[in-house]
């Protein structure tokens, strides 16, 4: 039983040392390929001829007119939208307020206004505004059509 266990411990190392040649032989020549990765450096990098645009920009010249920004405060009840129309025709804007309704709440439509291109002044007084009507939001985003 012994000759038997001799034999068996020499053929595993003879296939360990089989396989660490085969290793080592492959090591050598598929993983330290240096010179065909820089062969490939020009399709690892940006190329900017192969860019293509998916969709022409709807911004600048030649396009359609760009949104324009507008600040969105809201939403408001019936009447605190009348309380807020108010409030923002004392501001004298150069372009008034656009009202739009923004959905319901318990049955009752709700409302945002919706002021064009804002300057910091205007933003600071409709910030102040906001103060007493609890419940309301400012956001920036684009105007309604």
């Amino acid at each position: 039983m012994s000759e038997r266990l001799k034999i068996t411990a020499k053929t595993v190392v003879l296939a360990l040392v089989a396989l660490n040649v085969l290793f080592f032989v492959y090591a050598r020549i598929s993983l330290d390929n240096r010179a065909g990765a820089a062969s490939r450096i020009e399709d690892l990098q940006i190329n900017p001829g192969r860019i293509t645009l998916l969709n022409a920009a709807t911004r600048g010249p030649g396009g359609q007119a760009p949104k324009s920004a507008c600040l969105e405060w809201g939403p408001f009840g019936a009447i605190d939208a009348g309380r807020a129309e108010v409030a923002l025709g004392r501001l004298a804007l150069p372009r008034p307020a656009l009202q739009r309704t923004v959905g319901e709440s318990a049955g009752a439509k709700r409302y945002a206004y919706y002021v064009r291109e804002p300057d910091a002044g205007t933003v600071a007084q409709i910030a102040e505004l906001q103060r007493s009507f609890t419940g309301t939001e400012i956001k920036a985003g684009p105007c309604p059509s």
